[in-house]
């Protein structure tokens, strides 16, 4: 492995695509500053995929924060479903709202985020799950709700169950500073951040290669 880090440094060939996203998109967030960043990366014609949480600590998201998503979303960015409340629901020694809980339990909360969503004019195709936490039973019970792509996933290159694809987020033995392969998807959080705009920086001088989600996915289609 340490000779793939020496080769491999950064974005390069190898890497067929680059997923920027961002987690965590709520009211209870600064969402000033949210509004900046991606702003900023728009402005830089970088365009990415929001995760969406439907409701946080009790409140539903607001139509107000959602008018800008739609601004992003006309520019080319997708809306995901980040979760249903971003709540650590499984009693485990990780913090969890899907893995490790009973299934029928994990399709009810999806569906009820897509019931919040659909009704401020969102039906994502992709879910994207709080804390990267996700089990079969997550794949199911999406498959069950129509959802076609998980933002997750433990290798570099997309994988398909129970109908639904699963893009790669954090492929166990690289670091997306030390090599990049197949496709990677770089996960922010702008609230949480000291520089929101580093991603953007990562990716400089390689903007062709930045795809949503469902962008991987349709690229998969036509060559499939």
């Amino acid at each position: 492995m340490k000779t793939i880090y020496q080769i491999t440094p950064g974005i390069t060939f190898v890497c067929r695509a680059v997923c920027l996203r961002f987690d965590d998109y709520h009211q209870a967030n600064d969402i000033k500053l949210w509004k900046e960043t991606l702003r900023e990366y728009d402005k830089r014609g970088l365009r990415g995929v929001v995760g969406v949480c439907p409701v946080y600590k009790n409140e539903q998201l607001s139509e107000e924060h959602t008018q800008f998503l739609h601004k992003l979303r006309s520019n080319g960015w997708e809306v995901a479903q980040h979760g249903y409340t971003h709540e650590d629901i499984a009693d485990k020694e990780y913090q969890s709202e899907f893995r490790g809980v009973p299934e029928f339990e994990q399709r009810r909360r999806i569906a009820a985020g897509q019931d919040i969503l659909s009704d401020f004019g969102f039906n994502p195709d992709t879910f994207i799950p709080p804390w990267h936490q996700y089990d079969a039973a997550t794949i199911r019970a999406m498959s069950d709700c129509g959802l076609n792509c998980l933002n997750e996933g433990k290798f570099p290159w997309l994988r398909k169950k129970e109908g639904v694809t699963l893009i790669p987020t954090h492929p166990k033995g690289f670091h997306p500073k030390t090599i990049s392969l197949g496709i990677l998807t770089l996960v922010g959080h702008p609230h949480l951040e000291d520089n929101p705009m580093k991603n953007a920086e990562y990716v400089a001088g390689h903007k062709e290669k930045i795809q949503t989600p469902q962008e991987i996915l349709q690229e998969r289609k036509r060559f499939s």
